[in-house]
């Protein structure tokens, strides 16, 4: 049994990480610490019946927590994961690990020489759909790849939202963008390389708010992402074959009762693929708890961290190198 404390009463951890970890067997969700706004921790403790720590240092201190999950903004994971790592504890840690490539790579050598878990929670590749997708293009039903195209974006927030916050680790790249990049990484492979990105901002935020990039694989195959926060919802993946063309319109953020469909459109016609419902937060966690036990998966896991690191600060670099040619 591996006993879990939370650090942090986020939405993300009372909405969606809770209702998927009380489905896992093996798993005890223990305790939850808050550090930044206290009045949140009295409701989600009795809510989910869990133990309160006024502090995460004093969870970390705990001898029966085994593990620690962190929802933290981006801009405090490297913190946090690093004390959690020095006290002995596997990390799950939402994503991005950090806002740097240098400190990402910081903390999987931290969690290699403890032997610990470091698992980036982009849980969308775990659902089921993922894997049928990629059965269905490796079938040849639509031919060779010609291109992939893959969009993230969604309206303007509350402007306090810590996306919209410099110092938090906000900007559409780390948030939005961090989604596509994932996703070209696990359609290209280990050889995916970024050939190019812009980055743009908006009057009044202090970050980057959309963006676009283009990745391509040693055998030439080119995927076009868009991500950005100021928006309309767009959720995509279309693949164009020699022979046809695959979409679908719920890639990253399918919820547990949502049943994905894919569309593929060919010179034979068009077909409506239903897939199975399924639950990607859960399957994350399940895979945390892989990673634990196995350190071959563990190892796996700090290879994935620092590769979707690379991509998001090439991303960056681009977008930089790209303004200042505008500019």
């Amino acid at each position: 049994m591996v006993r879990l404390g939370i650090l942090g009463c986020s939405e993300i951890a009372y909405r969606r990480f809770m209702p998927a970890a009380g489905q896992i067997e093996g798993l005890q969700v223990a305790a939850v610490a808050e550090e930044y706004d206290k009045t949140k921790l009295e409701p989600f403790c009795r809510k989910y019946n869990l133990e309160a720590e006024d502090n995460f240092e004093k969870l970390l201190l705990r001898q029966d927590i085994d593990a620690v999950y962190i929802p933290q903004p981006p801009a405090l994971h490297y913190t946090w994961a690093k004390e959690a790592l020095q006290h002995g504890k596997h990390v799950l840690v939402e994503k991005r690990s950090t806002i740097q490539y240098s400190l990402s790579m910081e903390l999987t050598e931290l969690a290699d020489c403890k032997h610990l878990a470091l698992h980036e929670n982009y849980m969308f590749q775990y659902h089921s759909q993922i894997k049928a997708i990629k059965d269905i293009l490796s079938g040849g039903k639509i031919g060779d790849i010609r291109l992939i195209r893959t969009d993230f974006g969604f309206p303007l927030r509350e402007k306090n939202d810590f996306r919209y916050n410099k110092a938090l680790g906000g900007g559409a790249l780390l948030d939005a963008g961090g989604y596509t990049a994932k996703l070209a990484a696990v359609l290209l492979g280990d050889t995916i390389k970024v050939d190019g990105a812009e980055l743009h901002s908006l009057p009044g935020y202090e970050v980057d708010m959309y963006g676009s990039a283009s990745f391509s694989n040693e055998e030439g195959v080119v995927c076009q992402a868009g991500f950005g926060m100021d928006c309309s919802y767009r959720c995509s993946l279309e693949v164009w074959g020699s022979r046809g063309r695959l979409s679908t319109n719920r890639i990253f953020t399918a919820p547990d009762v949502f049943r994905p469909s894919v569309k593929v459109e060919t010179s034979d016609g068009e077909e409506q693929i239903y897939l199975k419902e399924d639950s990607h937060f859960q399957h994350s966690i399940e895979m945390f708890l892989a990673e634990i036990a196995d350190a071959e998966l563990r190892k796996k896991a700090y290879e994935e961290i620092l590769l979707q690191a690379r991509l998001t600060e090439e991303i960056r670099m681009f977008g930089e190198k790209q303004k200042g040619m505008l500019g």
